[in-house]
C-alpha cells in the first residue's frame, strides 16, 4: 500500500509501527507541547543564522548520488574488530579493523551483495548472500560455503545467542507452503531446529538456547507473544492490532519480559513486564513527551538493553544504564544531541558511532572508549575514496514545528540553501508517503540538490506519520481526502510564509505515492497556491486504490482491519463517499496550473490504467499536464535511468516556473530514454521536440 508494503519489507515486525489506537488527540492533548518545542515556533533565529553562512558552488547533479565506499560495519562482540565492506556490487571486498591499532586488513573479494554477523567469539564471519551462508576465519581469511539456501523460499539471519560462540541463527518460509523454519547452524553445517510452525513476528532464546519466547501474528492482525513452559507454549500477552509489540529481552530465568509498547495507547515505550505478579513498569519513556523509542540497543550476550533510541525531532539516545547515561552524555558533549547510531560490542565499554546527518554525504564512524571516555575516526580514508561533498557545501535541515489552522502542533523539516534571504527563495514542498510513514533530517539526495539551485525545502510530518505516538498517527483517521491530512501541509506552507521563508509566488509541490496524491490534491483544491506540482507513482483516486490493494489476490487479509484501526473503514459507505467525492480525478477542471506524473508501467499498487485516464482527461480539457511512463518500472523507483529523468524534469519544472538555474543538457542516454518515455508533455514545452511527447495516452 501507499508505505505500507515498503515498511514491512523493511522490518518483519514494522507493521506494528502503523497500528494505532482510533481515537484522536483532542485539542487540549495536541496544544500541550515540550518547552523545547514551543521555543522553536519562530524561524528568526535559524533564518538569520543560515543568511550567513557562505553560499555554496553550483554542484553537478549526479554528484548528490555518488553512494559512499564503506558499507555494513560490524562492531565485534570482543570490541577489538570492527567488519566492514568496500566497494559496490562487484568491485566490493571484506574487510577487517583491529580497534587497537586501526590497522586494516582485506579478508575476501565478494561477488555481491552480503549481510555479515559476527560469531559470538569474535573469530569467524558469517556472510549472508544471495545464494546461502558463508564463513570466513578473521585470523587468514579463509572461507568457505555453509549454507545453500532453497531457491523456493525467503531466508534471514540472526546474531546466535551467547552460548552458542560458533553459530548463527537461520529463519526460512517457504514460499509455496508459507512453513517457517528457525534453525541454528555450527560450523560444520549441522542445523539444530528451533521452531517449525507459522512464522514468527519475533522470538527470544532462553539461558540455554532454546526459543524461550515467540510472538506469531494471527489472521485478524493480533499478536499473541507466548513463552515456553515444561508443559508447552503459554500465552503470556495478546497486543491488538492498535498496540505497539516489539520483544525486546528476557531475563534468564524468563520472570521478566522487556518489551517496547504504547504507553496509555500513544507513544512507544520500553516496558519491563513481570510475568509472575501480572505487573508492569515503564523503563523509559521520552522525557520530553514527544517521540516514541525507535529500537532498542541491548549487550549482545546478556540481552541488557543498553540505549534507546529516538528519531524525533531529530536522532538522540537515552542511556538504561549507568555506564551507558555516561557514555551518552560524552557523545552529546561532542556530536550535539543526534545524528549518532551506537552499535555496543559485550558490556557496553566500546561502541562504534555512525555520525549521520543532513550535512554529512557519506557517513563517518568512530570508536568509543567507555574507560577513558574518549572518541577516535576510524576509516577516515576509505570514506575519503568514496569523495563525499564537503559538509560546507550542503545544506542543514532542521526540524520544525508549528500551528495548524485547528491548533494542533505538527511537525515536520525544513531545509534552507545556506547563504541567501529566506523570504527571497522558492520553496518547494515535498510530501512523504504512507501516509503512514515520515521523513527525517538525514542525508537526502533530492534535498540538497534542490537546496544548491536556491530552493527551500519544507517536507511537512503531517498527522499520520510515525515517530511521534500513536495518536498523532490516527489523529487524521479517515481524513485523507481534501481534509485534515491536507490541510496540516496547507498550513505549513502558509506558517511558513509568514515565518519569513519562501516568495509566495514561487511555491510548488511534489511527492511519492501518497505524497503524490497530496501534489495532486493540491493542484485541484487550492490551485492557486503552487506554481506547479510533480507527483510519482500518485493514486488519482485513493478510494479506489485502497480497495484494490485490499482485494489483491495473495495481499495481507488483515489489511481491511488494519485501515480500519487507522480510521478508514472500507465498508463505512459515507466515509468512502466522502474520500472519492475529493479525488483529483473528479476535479480536473479545477488543475490550472502545470503538473508532472511520473508512474511505472508494472506498478503493482497504483494501476497505470488510473494515471492514464486521469492524464487524459486533463489532455481533453486542455490542461499543461505531461506524463513520464517506465514500462519497466514499479511503484518504487530503482532504475537509475528513471532516477535521472526525476531529477532533469524537476530542475526544467524549476528553471522554467520558479525562476531556477537551467539544468545541465541531458547526455545521450538519458535524452533517448526521455524521448521512448514521455507519452504527454504539456507542462514543459521546452521539450516538446521530443517524438511522440504530445500524444494522449
Amino acid at each position: 500500500m501507499m508505505g505500507l508494503g515498503r515498511r514491512h519489507r523493511l522490518r518483519c515486525a514494522v507493521l506494528t509501527l502503523i497500528l494505532a489506537l482510533a481515537a484522536g488527540l483532542t485539542l487540549t492533548q495536541a496544544v500541550a507541547a515540550p518547552a523545547a518545542v514551543t521555543a522553536t515556533l519562530t524561524l528568526a533565529p535559524l533564518l538569520a543564522r543560515n543568511a550567513a553562512l557562505p553560499s555554496a558552488p553550483r554542484i553537478p547533479s549526479a554528484a548528490f548520488e555518488r553512494r559512499p565506499r564503506l558499507h555494513a560495519l560490524r562492531l565485534s562482540p570482543d570490541g577489538a574488530s570492527v567488519a566492514y565492506l568496500d566497494g559496490e556490487g562487484a568491485n566490493a571486498s571484506l574487510h577487517v579493523l583491529d580497534t587497537r591499532t586501526q590497522a586494516t586488513r582485506r579478508l575476501l573479494a565478494l561477488p555481491g551483495p552480503v549481510a555479515l554477523f559476527w560469531s559470538g567469539d569474535s573469530s569467524t564471519l558469517f556472510l549472508a548472500m544471495p545464494d546461502g551462508v558463508s564463513v570466513v576465519s578473521v585470523a587468514d581469511g579463509s572461507s568457505y560455503k555453509l549454507a545453500a539456501f532453497d531457491g523456493r523460499a525467503e531466508h534471514r539471519l540472526f546474531p546466535a545467542d551467547a552460548g552458542h560462540a560458533h553459530h548463527v541463527l537461520m529463519a526460512s518460509q517457504h514460499a509455496a507452503s508459507g512453513v517457517y523454519r528457525l534453525e541454528r547452524i555450527d560450523m560444520q553445517g549441522q542445523r539444530e531446529l528451533l521452531y517449525q510452525g507459522v512464522p514468527l513476528a519475533g522470538f527470544l532464546l532462553d539461558a540455554t538456547g532454546r526459543l524461550g519466547f515467540a510472538m506469531t501474528v494471527a489472521s485478524d492482525g493480533t499478536r499473541s507473544v507466548r513463552r515456553r513452559q515444561a508443559a508447552g507454549w503459554q500465552e503470556v500477552l495478546r497486543c491488538q492490532r492498535v498496540d505497539e509489540c516489539t520483544l525486546v529481552a528476557a531475563a534468564p530465568d524468563a520472570s521478566r519480559l522487556s518489551m517496547l509498547m504504547a504507553q496509555h495507547g500513544d507513544r512507544s515505550v520500553l516496558v519491563e513486564i513481570n510475568l509472575a505478579q501480572g505487573k508492569s513498569r515503564v523503563v523509559h519513556a521520552d522525557r520530553a513527551g514527544l517521540a516514541d523509542i525507535r529500537r532498542v540497543i541491548s549487550d549482545a550476550d546478556q540481552g541488557t538493553p543498553l540505549f534507546a533510541l529516538f528519531e524525533s525531532p531529530m536522532p538522540h539516545h537515552a542511556g538504561l544504564t549507568q555506564l551507558a547515561r555516561r557514555a551518552v552524555a560524552d557523545i552529546d558533549r561532542q556530536f550535539g544531541h543526534g545524528g549518532v547510531f551506537i552499535e555496543a560490542a559485550r558490556g557496553g565499554a566500546t561502541l562504534l558511532l555512525t555520525e549521520s546527518g543532513s550535512r554529512l554525504h557519506h557517513d563517518r564512524y568512530w570508536l568509543y572508549d567507555g574507560a577513558r571516555r574518549s572518541t577516535r575516526e576510524i576509516l577516515q580514508a576509505q570514506r575519503a575514496a568514496g569523495q563525499p561533498l564537503p559538509s560546507g557545501q550542503l545544506a542543514q535541515t532542521s526540524a520544525i514545528h508549528y500551528r495548524a489552522s485547528d491548533g494542533v502542533l505538527v511537525h515536520g523539516y525544513l531545509t534552507l540553501p545556506p547563504g541567501k534571504v529566506a523570504a527571497s527563495m522558492p520553496l518547494l514542498t515535498l510530501v512523504h508517503g504512507g501516509p503512514w510513514e515520515r521523513v527525517n533530517a538525514a542525508y537526502a539526495p533530492l534535498v540538497q540538490l534542490l537546496a544548491n539551485r536556491g530552493v527551500a525545502v519544507f517536507q511537512p510530518n503531517f498527522r499520520a506519520s510515525v515517530g511521534y505516538g500513536l495518536h498523532y498517527m490516527t489523529a487524521a483517521g479517515g481524513d485523507l481526502g481534501n481534509g485534515r491530512v491536507q490541510a496540516d501541509i496547507v498550513d505549513g506552507v502558509r506558517w511558513l510564509l509568514r515565518q519569513g521563508v519562501g516568495d509566495r509566488q514561487r511555491l510548488a509541490i511534489a511527492g511519492h505515492s501518497f505524497g503524490g496524491y497530496a501534489t495532486l490534491l493540491a493542484l485541484s483544491h487550492t490551485p492557486r497556491l503552487f506554481q506547479f506540482g510533480m507527483a510519482i507513482a500518485p493514486s488519482p483516486d485513493f478510494a479506489r486504490t485502497l480497495r484494490f490493494i485490499a482485494s489483491a489476490p495473495g495481499g495481507d487479509p488483515a489489511l481491511p482491519l488494519r485501515l480500519q484501526d487507522l480510521g478508514v473503514d472500507l465498508r463505512d459507505g459515507a466515509a468512502m463517499r466522502t474520500l472519492e467525492a475529493a479525488a483529483p480525478v473528479r476535479h480536473t477542471d479545477q488543475v490550472g496550473k502545470p503538473l508532472l506524473i511520473m508512474a511505472g508501467a508494472r506498478d503493482s499498487t497504483v494501476q497505470i490504467a488510473l494515471v492514464t485516464d486521469y492524464v487524459a482527461r486533463l489532455q481533453l480539457s486542455g490542461k499543461p499536464v505531461s506524463l513520464l511512463v517506465d514500462a519497466d518500472e514499479g511503484h518504487n523507483p530503482r532504475l537509475p535511468l528513471y532516477r535521472q529523468a526525476t531529477v532533469y524534469l524537476l530542475e526544467q519544472l524549476l528553471h522554467q516556473y520558479l525562476g531556477g538555474p537551467a539544468p545541465a543538457a541531458p547526455g545521450a542516454q538519458l535524452d533517448a530514454y526521455l524521448r521512448q518515455t514521455l507519452k504527454a508533455n504539456r507542462a514543459l514545452p521546452a521539450l516538446s521536440a521530443v517524438p511522440g511527447a504530445g500524444r494522449t495516452p
